[in-house]
């Protein structure tokens, strides 16, 4: 995207509003006080599942007073504060909205979703916690009575999601599908994550020492954080108070490996760079540069060695800040929270301190970290970067508001009333000029119908009488599409989803996947992703304790998992998402593909939605939805639910692309 700030307000995607909960405080106020004071909110993490190995810590937001939003799990609570606070950031109130409620949409981001529901199921076996489980449940939960009545997903690219969040935000408001965005992320304190990130040594004993020689790993926290997005005319039109623009974002994929980051950076330096250029800025225009900075060895490492790459001998002029040092990693929340707080330093001039960290201890020569007390300084405009399992990179530039004064910083939610109700603004909405996308290859893996020949033959003769439930597609039935070695250890949903890929590629022509790959993205939809895994992985946790946790489980059974193995197999080395949680993930996957292409931020784009057969789901369903097979017929053919499996993927590319 690109947007100048001192350009007409009408071109410039603004952040009106912030809320967001950290381990710090309640508020954006309280949290940035601490952040520039030095503080580390790291602490006792009372509200684990179980208890933490070896007394180690986290960030565990603030108990939230006992009557607000009782009754809802803990994910619930804590986001629809930061959505009301938000909202009454940008001077809105949710009765009195200045767009009707079918213009006014959600984008979150997250790792996790309602996972404590599923720890819940697991120690019962009651089904009914399950109702919170899928993040669309949680969205819808938290939203309730705001007028959010249009477009709503979720998107997971790990630890950058909420990141990508934003992005996508911003896509739905330059189509002009939407005139307002609630976008962030959230993930709650859990024992699923915990005990993964401990499976794989990545926890510290000691403090988050982000760049340090002897820095150990993360620290993991709970985070949650939503800005308010509006057009720059809407936002001028209604006199809103603007916090920052969002000048520009990138996005790629290390097409490397699962865990770890690349060891050079190259994919953060790819994002790093397509942001800057989005924004229409060079290095030396940055004056504040949020690190993902997790404090693992080799994640810190990748990053230096990626703003080397970009910024070159401008970076040692350039001041690094690492929030995770204050707050833990927030994982799914990380990338919107610190972009609040960069919003938040460019609005008062101000670079906050790195905390557990001395100049004297950064290892990398040329990494001014800032250390020590928060200091005044001329910051025009930031990037953050946020960097996630599976090598999903997400990076963007904020500027100062076009033409609008920023909204002073409310010292609390009481010092911070709505305003008055703004102007309604005019409907319809002119959609933005566009190119035109084409479909170039498409790819279907279905029970009794794997590749597109055997699906065309079973349109044309579909079997007769009752199906009941399909069960799981074979592993010979697909072992012509995937390398037998590496998939071995992967779930189903993966081997699916890779398996429509192929398939795909190879409708399309595509013979050079390499070259190919450097210049695709991938967009893929699942409501449930890889169940069996999560399951194993999980019922271990849960039976045996944090410390019997399996790292390659866990691994594995990340939402963003296929995405992952589809970007390394096919070698995809452009923005790798994965939009999760609800029945309609693959046609949302699809729209905002769609759009991204339209729009001129991606030439190509596979687009894939699939689901894996599991015992869990589908006896949760039924057990839900009262649709037991012998009552209603699921099993039998009766009518009732059944279940299936099964993965299909298009490629879509611009006219210029295909020619």
């Amino acid at each position: 995207m690109n947007a100048d700030p001192t350009a007409p307000p009408t071109s410039s995607i603004l952040i009106t509003g912030a809320g967001m909960i950290t381990c710090l405080g309640l508020d954006r106020a309280t949290t940035w006080e601490a952040v520039k004071a030095g503080r580390c909110g790291v602490g006792p993490l009372t509200a684990l599942e179980q208890p933490a190995p070896d007394g180690k810590h986290g960030g565990q937001a603030p108990d939230l007073p006992a009557d607000e939003s009782p009754g809802d799990p803990r994910e619930v609570r804590y986001l629809r504060r930061a959505m009301i606070d938000a909202l009454a950031d940008a001077g809105l109130d949710p009765a009195n909205l200045p767009y009707p409620p079918e213009r006014c949409g959600l984008v979150l981001g997250t790792t996790l979703h309602g996972m404590r529901a599923a720890g819940e199921y697991l120690r019962s076996g009651d089904t009914a916690p399950l109702s919170r489980f899928l993040s669309a449940a949680v969205a819808r939960s938290a939203s309730r009575g705001l007028n959010l009545g249009g477009f709503s997903a979720t998107t997971c690219s790990a630890c950058s999601s909420s990141l990508g969040a934003v992005a996508l935000g911003a896509t739905l408001l330059r189509d002009g599908r939407l005139d307002l965005v609630l976008a962030g992320g959230y993930d709650p304190i859990s024992e699923y994550v915990y005990a993964g990130f401990n499976s794989l040594r990545l926890v510290a004993p000691t403090p988050l020492r982000p760049f340090a020689r002897d820095r150990q790993g993360m620290k993991l926290a709970e985070g949650y954080a939503v800005v308010t997005l509006e057009r720059g005319a809407d936002a001028v039109r209604r006199s809103a108070r603007v916090l920052a623009t969002v000048l520009g974002y990138g996005e790629s994929a290390d097409a490397h490996h699962l865990t770890q980051p690349h060891p050079t950076g190259d994919g953060a330096a790819r994002a790093i760079a397509a942001a800057l250029a989005a924004a229409g800025k060079v290095p030396a225009d940055v004056g504040l540069i949020v690190a993902h900075a997790t404090g693992t060895p080799d994640n810190d490492a990748g990053e230096h060695a990626a703003l080397s790459r970009v910024f070159g001998d401008a970076l040692p002029a350039v001041p690094v800040v690492g929030f995770k040092s204050h707050l833990g990693h927030t994982l799914g929340g990380a990338g919107a929270v610190e972009l609040i707080l960069a919003a938040t330093a460019m609005a008062e001039q101000t670079v906050p301190p790195t905390a557990n960290v001395t100049p004297a201890d950064v290892e990398f020569p040329g990494l001014s970290v800032s250390t020590g007390t928060a200091r005044p300084a001329a910051v025009r405009a930031t990037l953050s970067t946020s960097l996630g399992f599976g090598g999903a990179n997400t990076c963007v530039v904020l500027g100062p508001p076009p033409a609008v004064p920023s909204p002073p910083l409310a010292a609390s939610r009481a010092a911070n009333p709505v305003l008055a109700k703004p102007s309604p603004v005019a409907q319809p909405r002119a959609r933005a000029a566009s190119r035109e996308v084409l479909i170039t290859g498409v790819g279907v893996i279905l029970p009794g119908a794997v590749g597109n020949e055997a699906f065309l033959s079973l349109l044309s003769s579909p079997p007769s009488g009752p199906r009941g439930d399909s069960g799981p597609i074979p592993d010979d039935a697909i072992a012509h599409l995937l390398n037998a070695r590496r998939v071995r250890r992967m779930s189903a949903y993966v081997k699916l989803m890779l398996a429509a890929a192929a398939t795909t590629f190879a409708d399309a022509g595509v013979t050079d996947l390499p070259a190919f790959g450097a210049t695709t993205a991938a967009v893929l939809g699942t409501a449930h992703g890889g169940v069996a895994f999560s399951g194993d992985y999980y019922r271990q946790v849960v039976d045996e304790g944090i410390a019997a946790a399996n790292p390659i489980l866990f691994g594995e059974g990340v939402p963003n998992a296929a995405a992952a193995h589809v970007s390394l197999t096919m070698s995809i080395k452009g923005a790798c998402q994965t939009i999760l949680g609800s029945r309609t993930a693959g046609l949302d996957a699809l729209g905002l593909a769609a759009m991204r292409v339209a729009q001129g931020d991606w030439d190509r784009v596979l687009v894939g939605a699939g689901e894996e057969y599991g015992a869990i789901v589908t006896d949760c369903y039924r057990r839900c939805l009262r649709a037991d097979g012998d009552e209603a017929g699921g099993g039998n053919g009766g009518g009732g639910l059944a279940t299936g499996c099964g993965a299909v993927a298009l490629l879509l590319e611009s006219r210029d692309s295909v020619e």
